[in-house]
């Protein structure tokens, strides 16, 4: 009779104990494939990070390459109006040297005079420079 009066009395917590190991066993597994799915979720979004950041990389790359040709070209175009305008600086420096030159060989063929200061040959050299 205790057997029988226990066994009537346990069966409804028998049925309860396996329907809360059932609902157990149904929540694991429920938070094992919310694991998995954020998993694969932070996975994917790593990977668009990546791509994104990959993408941005390039951009810049290609943004500073151009750039840097820009630059370049500017500063070999500076050095070519540097070296043109030093070759017509030093032309005309000799140019001037050599109107110098002429200038002095003029004063000197002219003849010495008795007379004080300029005569009318030096006066014409003067005006010519």
């Amino acid at each position: 009779m205790i057997s029988a009066w226990l066994s009537k009395a346990a069966t409804p917590l028998i049925k309860i104990g396996i329907v809360f190991a059932v609902a157990a066993l149904l929540a694991l597994g429920a938070a094992y494939f919310a694991y998995r799915a954020a998993d694969k979720l932070g996975e994917i979004i790593v990977d668009r990070v990546k791509a994104a950041v990959t993408e941005r990389d390039t951009y810049w790359k290609d943004q500073i390459a151009e750039a840097n040709v820009k630059v370049a070209l500017a500063e070999a175009a500076q050095a070519n109006t540097a070296m043109r305008l030093n070759n017509e600086l030093a032309a005309a420096r000799e140019d001037a040297r050599q109107a110098q030159e002429d200038l002095e060989k003029a004063n000197a063929a002219l003849p010495d005079g008795d007379r004080n200061g300029l005569d009318i040959g030096r006066v014409r050299l003067l005006n010519r420079r």
